[in-house]
């Protein structure tokens, strides 16, 4: 069972591993810059003057809703684009090397974003940056579950969350910060920051590793051993040799050493069906409404600045991370998804309420007040927890496959959130205005509902070990109890059985301590 001792386990992690974990999440911390950049802004009066259209009938510059809708959702397709090439480059080439590779499209869309005249230039600055975003999105979480040790996997999965998290809140200072610079000054600035990113991991890319599961999937079992030495050498005991032999013989289980597409839906296919599902709530339960479009929803009121309301709203909803870290590994992902996911889903009905009828000067603060720290109690659950799912779930021999898949269904979903919320919102479209908050916390309700029967409890099992659980059909409500009786376990037993002995060699020699002590004291008297 998990405790809180199991957080102190990055003490056993070699310096190769915790620097390459830095490496990693500072990418991942670009792609939450680089999200937050354009979502910003685009609610500047010069942005909106320089890529906008002058509104004859409001007598200021502004963006039609299908501009808005395009420049938001357009990204969406290039993230899927992404998505492809990480497979692509990962499958094939390895981990480390795809993501060197995504790091130079991120400085190419900078560029282009940075030095853009018209819409259609920002637009495709803006598709570049998102196919980095997408690349990043499906490798990170995958990457990171494949080479840090079972009990505090989840938690690394969330930190990567938090660095998303932390880049957006980052990036919502540094915007409201220029917001007043003369002209083209105040988006460019920010949007020319992010080269630093990038540019930090491309002159640091050789402290990644390649992922050890990768290399003795593709039959490159020593290259596996001299990793996984470097990874975890550093623990007194550990044999490299021996788990990349476990490592061999779960995939050898399996008879095949690659699968197919069609192997997703064969057989035990309920992990597909996880997979996916989560990564489908992850979208649908409206976080494009508060990350995209959140300056231009608290603009639309009138209440209050928006570039003051993106920070405190980002300042809160860094929280989520570090909440979800701190318990995650402890306290498991069910309980977590289900109560901070039933927090998310009222704060979004009570938006949808609010918004009926004439909404009056309270009823706009009440909504800003509630769409507030809605994306903290989203993160803990519909973000973190099907981040963690979608890292964990897929089979060995599927997870690149299943990964892919997971993540085009989670950018069709945001997509379609994207695309439609200019027109649900729009005073000329549907008008829905804040009522929009019924939709997303409809879908909020059948994630909680699906959840209750579907989500299972992985906290601290080997993804070997996951694979034996959906082979053997364990029903959700067992996950959190079952005990393996093959060698599949033998691989979490092997890397956490030398915490577990350190921790015992400490006790038992504070044992002896003790005992000598009271043996000194018994003779002086």
């Amino acid at each position: 069972m998990a405790n809180f001792k199991d957080l102190i386990l990055l003490r056993d992690c070699s310096w190769r591993l915790l620097v390459a974990l830095v490496v990693i999440n500072v990418s991942v911390f670009s792609y939450g810059w680089d999200n937050s950049i354009y979502s910003t802004v685009q609610a500047m009066n010069s942005f909106q003057k320089k890529f906008g259209s002058y509104d004859d009938t409001r007598h200021k510059w502004d963006f039609t809703a299908s501009d808005l809708a395009i420049l938001n959702s357009m990204g969406l397709p290039a993230k899927s684009v992404g998505a492809v090439l990480g497979y692509i480059f990962s499958e094939f080439m390895g981990r480390r090397i795809s993501y060197i590779a995504m790091q130079t499209v991120a400085i190419a869309g900078t560029a282009v974003s940075d030095a853009a005249t018209s819409y259609g230039q920002i637009l495709a600055g803006r598709m570049l940056v998102q196919c980095m975003v997408g690349w990043d999105n499906y490798l990170a979480p995958m990457f990171i579950a494949e080479i840090v040790p079972p009990q505090i996997r989840g938690a690394m999965v969330v930190v990567c969350v938090f660095m998303h998290v932390f880049g957006s809140f980052l990036c919502t200072i540094v915007t409201n910060g220029t917001k007043n610079y003369p002209g083209d000054a105040s988006w460019q600035d920010p949007v020319l920051s992010g080269f630093a990113f990038p540019a930090f991991t491309i002159l640091f890319c050789w402290l990644i590793p390649e992922s050890p599961r990768w290399l003795v999937r593709k039959g490159k079992k020593g290259r596996a051993v001299r990793w996984l030495n470097t990874l975890n050498g550093s623990k007194p005991g550990y044999g490299a040799e021996q788990e990349a032999t476990l490592l061999q013989a779960a995939i050898d289980r399996d008879m095949e050493m690659k699968g197919r597409w069609i192997d997703l839906l064969k057989g035990v296919n309920r992990r597909t069906m996880i997979a996916v599902v989560s990564g489908a709530f992850n979208q649908l339960t409206g976080q494009s409404f508060v990350s995209q479009y959140g300056a231009i929803f608290v603009k639309s009121f009138n209440r209050m600045d928006p570039f003051v309301y993106r920070v405190i709203s980002a300042a809160i909803t860094c929280a989520g991370p570090i909440v979800v870290f701190t318990c995650v590994d402890i306290v498991g992902r069910r309980p977590i998804y289900s109560v901070a996911g039933s927090i998310a889903t009222g704060l979004l009905l009570a938006i949808g309420a609010l918004g009926t009828g004439h909404v009056t000067g309270q009823r706009a603060d009440a909504i800003i007040a509630c769409s507030a720290p809605f994306a903290m109690f989203y993160i803990m659950s519909f973000g973190s927890i099907a981040a963690i799912t979608g890292a964990e779930v897929p089979h060995l021999r599927l997870r690149d496959k299943t990964s892919f898949l997971v993540y085009f269904t989670h950018f069709v979903c945001d997509f379609l959130v994207t695309f439609t919320y200019p027109y649900l919102f729009d005073a000329e479209r549907a008008n829905l205005g804040a009522k929009v908050g019924f939709i997303y916390g409809t879908f909020g309700v059948l994630a909680i509902v699906w959840a209750f029967f579907h989500l299972p409890e992985l906290t601290g099992r080997s993804l070997e070990e996951v694979d034996e659980m959906f082979e053997e059909r364990v029903p959700v409500r067992k996950f959190k109890t079952w005990k393996s009786s093959n060698a599949h376990t033998m691989v979490t037993d092997l890397e956490t059985q030398v915490d577990h002995s350190r921790d015992s060699d400490i006790e038992q020699a504070e044992s002896k301590n003790s005992a000598t002590l009271h043996v000194e004291d018994k003779d002086s008297r």
